[in-house]
């Protein structure tokens, strides 16, 4: 899909720039206000990064693709052997049969794709299943050791396909999909993984949180990924990509890690001079979280094993350069910044209230006033997914996700991963604890704004130079409602 930033880049100049001078001048409203100095820099410093890789990055070029699929047709002869990994754990059947009837429609020269059963869930009518498919069906002897980057690490043992590709089990590739990816692998022989887009549909059936969490993805597929290619940047997201065996037969397969493999092993190939190529195009669907506690849960295991990478110091002593560094150095901001955000956005209004009054004003609204066209007006435009109200709603949630990673982090708590599909699965206390403390901010962040613009119009300010901060006040919570009252994304 075309990326079409041009909008973007604009509307998001205006947006940085105005909540930037924002910032500073309310930094500089008073010297005991440095702290929150601190948070504009750093957030300054990732969106000047966003904004490079979104400017600078090269775009997708789809004719040059076309010709090499052409001069590099595959046939019975030309085409090589494939290993399709296919690992489960305890989903529910009807979302692994329909996976696996793509997958059989996939269009290969015959006998060369190999599709393998990966079941850590060990389940009697998984097998049956698979049977029926006619697929290979495998249990690794050391279950649950490493969780799935055991499970893959097996499966590399006990094959020998010079390919090998991964559908996670909600996933349905294309018929396409080999037709689409191998010829890049074998145009050029350093490409150690060719990644494509996790595409998710938004239909009307589909929860609130299907839709906004779907719509939320489509800014870092569609452009983000592309541009990294850039400078060889873009990573590895693990399902819907195509991994070539010599690049990870040193170590034994895919990285051993139990959060985010898919990252690690992304972060492995590069540091060992290898390439990872990223294709925006879409050729494969999948679904998303269906409940808050589900898209919490993912959320957090994705800002968990970004932080591991980087704060690992094998990241900052690798070869990677200095400009693939700041990529994935990006990506770790984006996940801090959303988490502070969440909080630090909220903390002007009040402040302004209790230390000096006469600087609240009508038109500071006027600052953020090109951020929130941004997100409600311009992105909706621009995407090509159902960008709803639902995404702000599931971005809170993503937010608290990142706080809790962070706390874990911060205080050693291991964080174990347990698959979409098992009974047990998101069955933690973290989904609550960040919901308390969504509520205790939120009251507290209420009860200040509140008192002190009754304490500020009762002391002489006019009633009009609050209403704008009240206004975004009302909107922040009705975007925060769903996280606050809601259990179940149908409630």
């Amino acid at each position: 899909m075309g990326m079409n930033r041009l909008p973007l880049i604009v509307a998001g100049l205006f947006s940085a720039i105005s909540l930037s001078v924002g910032a500073w001048l309310f930094v500089h409203t008073t010297w005991y206000l440095f702290w929150y100095a601190v948070y504009a820099v750093y957030s300054e410093l990732y969106v000047f990064a966003s904004f490079i890789v979104t400017v600078f990055g090269k775009p997708f070029d789809l004719p040059a693709h076309n010709k090499k699929k052409e001069d590099l047709l595959l046939t019975d002869e030309t085409a090589p052997p494939v290993d399709i990994f296919l690992p489960v754990c305890k989903e529910p059947l009807e979302i692994l049969e329909n996976t696996w009837k793509h997958v059989a429609e996939l269009k290969y020269p015959a006998g060369k794709c190999r599709p393998i059963v990966l079941d850590d869930g060990a389940q009697e009518s998984v097998k049956l299943l698979a049977e029926r498919f006619g697929y290979r069906y495998i249990v690794r002897p050391d279950r649950p050791v490493l969780k799935k980057s055991g499970n893959m690490r097996h499966a590399f043992s006990i094959t020998d396909g010079p390919f090998f590709v991964v559908f996670d089990a909600d996933f349905c590739p294309r018929a396409d999909f080999l037709l689409e990816v191998i010829p890049i692998h074998l145009d050029n022989p350093r490409i150690a993984i060719v990644q494509t887009p996790q595409f998710f549909r938004s239909p009307d059936e589909q929860t609130w949180i299907e839709q906004g969490s779907a719509a939320v993805q489509e800014y870092f597929y569609r452009i983000i990924q592309t541009c990294r290619n850039t400078w060889g940047a873009s990573i590895c997201v693990g399902s819907n990509a195509v991994y070539r065996r010599d690049s990870l037969t040193a170590v034994g397969g895919t990285a051993a890690a139990e959060c985010s493999e898919d990252v690690h092993t992304g972060f492995y190939v590069v540091n060992h001079g290898w390439t990872i190529f990223y294709t925006p195009l879409v050729l494969a669907c999948g679904m998303c979280p269906d409940t808050p506690r589900a898209l919490f849960s993912q959320q957090m295991r994705w800002c968990t094993g970004s932080l591991s990478l980087l704060t690992h110091r094998g990241f900052w002593r690798s070869n990677l350069s200095w400009k693939q560094k700041a990529c994935y150095l990006s990506g770790m901001a984006y996940y801090s910044t959303t988490a502070t955000a969440a909080f630090f956005n909220e903390l002007p209004a009040p402040i302004l209230l209790w230390t000096r009054p006469e600087l609240m004003k009508y038109y500071n609204l006027f600052f953020a006033f090109p951020s929130l066209m941004m997100g409600l007006v311009v992105i909706r435009c621009w995407a090509r997914s159902r960008y709803t109200q639902s995404v702000q709603y599931s971005q809170v949630i993503m937010a608290y996700a990142y706080v809790n990673s962070f706390w874990d982090r911060f205080y050693g708590t291991k964080l174990d991963w347990v698959p979409s599909g098992d009974s047990k699965a998101h069955r933690n206390n973290r989904y609550r604890n960040m919901r308390i403390l969504a509520w205790g901010w939120t009251i507290a962040h209420n009860t200040l704004l509140i008192t002190g613009a009754t304490y500020c119009v009762c002391t002489g300010l006019a009633w009009y130079q609050i209403v704008p901060a009240l206004c975004l006040d009302i909107y922040n919570i009705v975007v925060i409602h769903r996280f606050l009252m809601y259990r179940h994304a149908r409630d």
